[in-house]
């Protein structure tokens, strides 16, 4: 040191105005600081019982026994006895082995500790715990200088009433967070859960998994990729791949956000609830879920699939919902709300908005509701469609029901009314009663199936009989007023009665025209 003084002083006093040498002159001020910095700060002996310096394979050791104390920084170090090497700054201690640093307090029955780099092995029965949390490993690896800790051969980590177990973990105390990995898995009273990777903030106790995890409480599975859990306010985010399994539903999304508090979730991107019970599917790109009524709602492209008998009903609308009656009544009711569009191998259909309920088996189509059944069309002000056993079985269209049925290339027959009453046969239209004010427009063929012209008749009530998805026949209830007008002198008023229109534009051609 006192040669750098000098050079220092020769330097300052000789060349003080040389750009070059001023640069010199910053290096060899840092210099001592440099030193300094580098020098080895010995394990300082606080206590002991008996002292005694010992040479061993040509190596000179002091020798602590009983209640023995060592110091470091702010570390300080109890044991039962220790022996330590001033040559190399470390410490080989055995016995009721205690490290304090701040609120970090680690134990072990024997230990490693090299004084140059900070770095502690501890043996048999390891642990470390702070303010937080308790870990416990059979052979533990601590870094002072940075407050972290590590095991590689399996340990535990305790945190209130939460045991987290795993192959490998590394605790970080600046951040109060533990990773782990390797056969990773939490139990605590309200959940289990198994990981590939997890890491866990033991403040926070928020724990982020990667890898296949399984997480099981008493309402629900889960399966997931990747994700967050925070058990502390009850909030949750899964990511790819994830399923939820809460019997008899089940639940796949690519982003899941939950708040098990509340029973309420949200899923984003693709996803897809399936319900066994009810056999019904529901997919989406975006949608909510509310555990207290069993409520699910869908946006973005929704579908809903509804298996029946023999056939499939694919439902699609901006929006679709479904939810228990009350909380209380576990009857399940369904909506469909904007664009709603239906099909189903035998019947097709449009409406503004669709309520289902599995309490009566009745399907309601209303505002401007469209159906086609085998290329027939109906509609009204309001429609109702009745299952029995998973089959169409009854229909009824309120007010300004009209039917029609394409004929010929330019003619249809058409019937309307206030009120129809439709009746079906292994799901094909057997029978339609038309009730108030029927109107009927048929257009009749001769035996070589060329028209003849059409009948025109009003009446109270009118029955149809379908045959081969076709009107097959019309009866009139009450004696009719008929017109029959030759085909050669119809007019083009004369085609079509009042209020007539041919939406077939609007009709679902196939299960993928619903996505398009």
């Amino acid at each position: 040191m006192r040669a750098i003084n000098q050079l220092f002083h020769r330097l300052l006093v000789d060349s003080f105005h040389s750009s070059y040498m001023r640069l010199l002159l910053l290096f060899i001020i840092a210099i001592p600081a440099f030193v300094l910095s580098q020098e080895k700060k010995e394990v300082e002996i606080i206590n002991a019982d008996f002292l005694k310096f010992q040479e061993i394979e040509g190596k000179s050791y002091t020798r602590l026994v009983g209640n023995v104390q060592l110091k470091q920084d702010e570390m300080l170090m109890w044991c039962d006895s220790s022996l330590i090497d001033k040559e190399t700054n470390s410490v080989d201690a055995w016995g009721n082995i205690h490290i304090q640093q701040d609120t970090i307090n680690a134990y072990s029955n024997v230990l490693h500790y090299d004084g140059n780099t900070k770095f502690a092995t501890l043996n048999g029965n390891a642990r470390i715990s702070d303010s937080n949390m308790k870990l416990y490993t059979a052979e533990l690896f601590y870094d002072v200088r940075n407050k972290t800790a590590y095991y590689v051969s399996g340990g535990r980590v305790l945190r209130d009433s939460s045991v987290i177990l795993s192959k490998r973990a590394y605790y970080y105390n600046n951040t109060s967070e533990v990773f782990f990995n390797g056969n990773v898995s939490i139990t605590d009273p309200n959940y289990n859960l198994t990981s590939d990777t997890l890491k866990y903030n033991v403040e926070t106790k928020r724990s982020t998994f990667f890898g296949n995890t399984e997480i099981i409480n008493k309402e629900s599975r889960i399966l997931c990729n990747n994700g967050w859990f925070d058990s502390e306010r009850d909030l949750a985010s899964f990511g790819r791949n994830t399923r939820v399994i809460n019997p008899p539903q089940t639940l796949l999304a690519d982003s899941l956000y939950y708040e098990r508090g509340k029973g309420f979730g949200r899923a984003y991107y693709h996803f897809q609830w399936i319900d066994t019970s009810m056999d019904t599917e529901l997919f989406g790109e975006y949608g909510e879920y509310s555990e207290s009524r069993q409520y699910i709602m869908a946006t973005r492209h929704p579908l809903l699939i509804y298996k029946m008998e023999k056939d499939s009903l694919f439902l699609t609308a901006d929006t679709l919902k479904s939810m228990n009656k009350s909380e209380r009544d576990s009857v399940r009711n369904f909506y469909a709300y904007r664009h709603v569009r239906m099909y189903m191998n035998q019947m097709q259909g449009v409406c503004d908005s669709l309520f289902y309920s599995f309490e009566d088996s009745t399907f309601r189509f209303f505002y401007k509701p469209v159906l086609w059944s085998d290329g027939i069309q109906m509609s009204g002000d309001t429609i109702f469609m009745v299952l029995k056993n998973k089959k169409a079985d009854k229909l009824t269209i309120y007010r300004s029901g009209f039917i029609v049925s394409p004929s010929g290339k330019k003619y249809f027959d058409q019937i309307k009314g206030t009120n129809i009453f439709g009746y079906f046969k292994d799901n094909e239209l057997s029978k339609m009663d038309v009730e108030g004010n029927a109107e009927s427009l048929y257009f009749g063929k001769d035996e070589k199936e060329k028209y003849i012209g059409n009948n025109k008749a009003l009446s109270r009530n009118i029955a149809i009989y379908f045959a081969n998805k076709k009107i097959d026949r019309i009866v009139f209830i009450a004696k009719p007023e008929a017109v029959f007008t030759p085909t050669k002198l119809l007019t083009d008023e004369q085609l079509y009665l009042s209020d007539f229109k041919w939406q077939i534009d609007r009709k679902p051609q196939s299960r993928e025209d619903l996505t398009k």
